[in-house]
């Protein structure tokens, strides 16, 4: 079991600094999909209780409410990208996940996400719960200035990876939400077998 989840963190976090260095330019579609913990799943289920989980596909992305111009791109693409797979049958929805617990309040994240669509939900973990869960994506997050005496106006700094997920809770595809989800809605249209 550990050497599982170790080598699992292992290769998403080569992928991920392989794409943050901008050698990769493309989304990566995993040649051998990275299964999920039973507990990853079962959070990623909770956030769309009414999906049909048998055909079920989702992003998943991390952010923060007051982000101003990444989050809202990323969320943005994800709603795009949930149009761009239902014109080609692929059932999909979105979630977004907060890194920033201490200013993204539960209904923070239901206003924020609902303005993108009613397939867009949110997670939000606090202390450890919300480690493991970074920790099973390989998501590296930044605080800047955050201190006792500063609680409201700090930095976030994180990854733009997106996690395209099937039906059977396995990462199948990684790409930048920002740049990338163009790329994506062609691989919907034109690698129908990737999604059977």
């Amino acid at each position: 079991m550990f050497f599982h989840e170790s080598s699992v963190f292992a290769v998403i976090t080569a992928v991920l600094l392989f794409m943050q260095t901008g050698l990769a330019a493309a989304p990566l579609v995993l040649p051998r999909p990275v299964p999920l913990q039973a507990e990853t799943i079962a959070h990623l289920k909770q956030a769309h209780v009414n999906a049909n989980e048998s055909d079920q596909w989702q992003l998943v992305v991390f952010g923060f409410t007051r982000c101003k111009d990444i989050c809202p791109t990323s969320l943005g693409n994800l709603y795009m990208l949930i149009q761009a797979a239902s014109a080609e049958n692929i059932q999909l929805n979105g979630t977004f996940v907060s890194i920033d617990p201490d200013r993204d309040s539960a209904a923070a994240l239901s206003s924020y996400t609902e303005r993108f669509g009613s397939d867009i939900s949110y997670l939000r973990f606090e202390g450890e719960q919300l480690e493991q869960f970074k920790n099973a994506f390989g998501v590296e997050v930044a605080f800047y200035t955050k201190s006792a005496g500063n609680m409201e106006n700090y930095q976030v700094d994180h990854s733009t990876t997106a996690f395209l997920i099937d039906p059977e809770g396995r990462i199948k595809v990684m790409f930048d939400a920002v740049k990338d989800a163009a790329d994506i809605a062609v691989l919907f249209k034109e690698n129908g077998e990737l999604f059977l």
